[in-house]
């Protein structure tokens, strides 16, 4: 996921993303490895990602207790249960959002997406609910976050799905194959890779236990930067 959200050496990287919440995820072991602005649920804010060593359930705990959070929480604190998590925290004049995914490349390492908006941009795009990001194939799946990066034509959605992780990505995938996106290597039950020309296409999904809704996520990236 790493790979497709870095765009060529020579693209100009913003890095705003305040002192409180950069400063926690370094301390917690994290490695920033890119930064740039992105539109967050359609209003203008910045990204800055992050490599974590441990499981998304460990570090979704430890950042959730770093802010006084509860990582169930199904409200402004935090979003999400056990592999992955979205804090909320406000500070002066932003707010921050540190969405915790697994990574691809192991189940035992995490991403952290660290987004920040201005106050008033976060206003803006809580007056309506996220939709589905234009240039995505729209899943059978509720948004809950969305981010598109225009310098790297990255988009990024999570969504609720009323299905297991497993149903759950074989119907994406269908959705994905029937608009002309081929399967490639590697692949699990609930994660796969997609390509469609230059474009490609990452798909995955989790639950932490099975009462519990599934997140499925698509990042998607068309090609390298100008």
């Amino acid at each position: 996921m790493l790979v497709l959200l870095t765009p060529a050496l020579d693209a100009e990287v913003f890095w705003r993303v305040p002192s409180d919440a950069s400063a926690t995820l370094r301390a917690l072991g994290g490695a920033r490895v890119y930064a740039t602005d992105v539109e967050v649920n359609g209003a203008p804010g910045t990204l800055a990602a992050y490599a974590f060593s441990e499981s998304p359930a460990t570090l979704s705990q430890r950042l959730s207790r770093r802010f006084n959070l509860s990582a169930t929480a199904a409200g402004p604190g935090a979003i999400g249960r056990g592999t992955s998590c979205l804090i909320t925290h406000a500070s002066k004049n932003s707010l921050q959002q540190l969405l915790v995914l697994p990574s691809p490349a192991s189940r035992d390492d995490s991403v952290v997406l660290a987004f920040e908006q201005a106050l008033r941009h976060a206003a803006a795009a809580r007056q309506q609910p996220p939709a589905w990001p234009d240039g995505l194939p729209v899943l059978n799946a509720t948004p809950r976050f969305t981010a598109l990066c225009a310098k790297t034509r990255t988009r990024f959605v999570t969504a609720d799905a009323d299905a297991t992780p497993e149903a759950a990505v074989q119907d994406a995938a269908r959705i994905l194959t029937g608009a002309g996106w081929s399967e490639t290597t590697p692949t699990t039950p609930t994660f796969k890779l997609f390509v469609s020309g230059r474009k490609q296409c990452i798909l995955f999904a989790h639950a932490s236990s099975p009462s519990d809704n599934t997140q499925i996520s698509l990042l998607q990236r068309e090609g390298a930067t100008p």
